[in-house]
C-alpha cells in the first residue's frame, strides 16, 4: 500500500457517515424518483464549512455542528 493510499483510508475513516435509516429512506425516495423520471438524490462527501470536518451529506452544507447560527429561508441554508 502506498502512501497516498493510506492517506486516503485515514481521511475515510474521519468522515462523518449518515445514519442507516437516512440511507435506507433516500433509497426509497430514489426508488420513487426513478418512476417518476426524476433525478436520483446522491450522497456526497463533503466538507462543513463551519468546522471543515467531513461529513456525508444529501444536500447540507455543514455536519449540524452549529446548527444555532444556520436557518432555511425558502429550503436554502442561510448562514
Amino acid at each position: 500500500m502506498s502512501t497516498e493510499q493510506q492517506q486516503d483510508q485515514k481521511q475515510n475513516d474521519k468522515v462523518k457517515r449518515l445514519p442507516p435509516s437516512v440511507v435506507k429512506d433516500i433509497e426509497l425516495k430514489n426508488q420513487a424518483r426513478k418512476l417518476a423520471h426524476l433525478s436520483p438524490i446522491s450522497i456526497k462527501v463533503r466538507r462543513c464549512i463551519t468546522c471543515q470536518q467531513m461529513f456525508e451529506s444529501a444536500g447540507n452544507r455543514n455536519c449540524g455542528c452549529n446548527s444555532r447560527g444556520t436557518g432555511y429561508i425558502a429550503g436554502r441554508e442561510i448562514i
